[in-house]
């Protein structure tokens, strides 16, 4: 039986976001913007485009009210751009491979994108299992419920699974309510939060922090 399970966010948290290049998503832009028609004034909408690149697109749609025209006109973009990335992660990734256990990669987006972010940053063997938890997909399970299929799965109590991440309202928040083991990782531009069971800053803690427990 497998002693724990370490469960990874991606954005954020394995690489910087704002390493991808802003012409990335410029038609996911223009789509949102010509679908606006002056639903929401430019500087606000400009705004949702800069919390676009460390949310998934339906949180950001939600906050921002976006209208039905506006959200479709983006998810059609997100999923129709062909992306080719040039991505690194963070410079301590290659650390997440000395702490034992298995190495779970779980990140929230739409599939082609997130996909074409696992294919640029990662070689076979880096993850055990892969999750794409995709807004947009029919019976999406969300990080809750793909957190305890995860457990069932392996066999592992809550103090058995470690859940890794930046967002405390996301992969930190899914974890509290399984009663897993929670740590946000604070990269540049992240708030410290006091909703995860521990704050640390990079992997090299993190090794430590599990070999401690």
């Amino acid at each position: 039986m497998v002693q724990v399970a370490v469960i990874y966010d991606l954005d954020d948290t394995i690489f910087p976001t704002s390493s991808i290049p802003a012409v990335t998503f410029k038609p996911v832009f223009d789509a949102i913007r010509l679908a606006n028609n002056g639903h929401i004034l430019d500087h606000r909408l400009q705004q949702a485009f800069d919390e676009l690149w460390m949310k998934p697109m339906d949180v950001v749609c939600h906050q921002y009210g976006f209208t039905s025209a506006m959200t479709e006109a983006g998810r059609y973009a997100l999923i129709n751009t062909d992306y080719h990335l040039k991505i690194s992660p963070f410079d301590d990734f290659e650390v997440i491979k000395n702490i034992s256990g298995l190495r779970i990669l779980v990140t929230t987006g739409i599939t082609k994108l997130q996909q074409a972010k696992i294919d640029a940053l990662f070689n076979s063997g880096d993850f055990d299992v892969v999750v794409i938890d995709d807004p947009y997909q029919v019976n999406r399970l969300g990080k809750k419920k793909i957190f305890s299929a995860l457990a069932s799965r392996f066999q592992l109590s809550p103090e058995q699974v470690w859940v890794i991440g930046d967002n405390p309202d996301s992969e930190i928040a899914a974890g509290n309510e399984l009663r897993m083991n929670t740590v946000q990782i604070v990269r540049p531009g992240i708030k410290p939060s006091d909703k995860a069971g521990y704050v640390i800053s990079s992997f090299y803690e993190l090794e430590k922090l599990i070999e401690r427990n």
